[in-house]
């Protein structure tokens, strides 16, 4: 009876650690998001509400291409708005050198700051998802249109981060990030076939892309420019100058 006690005991100790740990990460993810996001993400969520709206009331959309080309763009744009300023912003306040040694980790640094964004991203591209799936009665895949367009725009949200520790100033890192998609898109790749679709027309000219590999290069891709923003954060001697 006294060894059950005692099992019953640790069991329910080690489930309180869980639940104790459980509850400290998500308040410190609740207090960052809290001084990241601030009244960007109102004006982000008011911005995604007129361009469904646009969508809706003006027939804009003409197949589930065209929802997969908006969406991408959408998210694409927050998250580099909602990126570019989490180190810069740090580093004007004269904080992230507290940041830096109060952190065990440069993972959970970069965890903290970064962690909020993709929750509060990936909550907008749900209900965009489920907003233009009603819209077109049910026309394309749901998990196909959520996952693919936030992989690609988190790639470019860590882009963001990447480059603000390469260049001085916040907008010039987001301007960069924009100007190297765009490049991509204009001169390398489409976005649409490369990563959801293939056109008919183009089927007869050229073998269609293999759309498995294109996403997870990017999520290689995403990988490693994650990688590389926590080495930069382990040498932050070098941008903090």
């Amino acid at each position: 009876m006294e060894d059950s006690a005692a099992a019953e005991n640790g069991e329910q100790s080690r489930w309180d650690r869980v639940k104790g740990r459980i509850g400290d990460t998500a308040a410190l993810l609740w207090f960052s998001g809290r001084l990241t996001l601030g009244l960007q993400a109102l004006v982000l969520v008011i911005l995604a509400v007129g361009v469904f709206t646009w969508a809706a009331l003006g027939d804009n959309l003409s197949g589930d291409k065209d929802v997969f080309d908006l969406v991408l763009k959408l998210e694409s744009l927050f998250f580099v708005v909602l990126s570019m300023g989490l180190l810069p912003r740090e580093k004007e306040g004269r904080t992230l050198e507290v940041l830096l040694a109060a952190s065990r980790t440069r993972h959970g640094l970069l965890l903290m700051k970064f962690a909020p964004v993709c929750l509060f991203v990936g909550a907008v591209a749900a209900a965009l998802t489920t907003a233009f799936y009603w819209l077109t009665g049910g026309g394309f895949s749901w998990p196909v249109m959520f996952g693919v367009p936030y992989l690609v725009a988190a790639t470019m949200g860590i882009l963001t981060v990447v480059l603000t520790t390469y260049l001085r100033n916040q907008y010039a890192a987001a301007a960069m990030a924009v100007l190297i998609a765009i490049l991509a898109a204009a001169f390398w790749l489409d976005p649409v076939r490369t990563f959801y679709a293939v056109e008919p027309g183009r089927m007869m000219m050229q073998a269609p892309p293999n759309l498995a590999i294109h996403r997870i290069l990017v999520a290689f891709a995403f990988g490693f420019l994650y990688d590389h923003a926590v080495r930069r954060l382990e040498r932050v001697e070098l941008w903090m100058k």
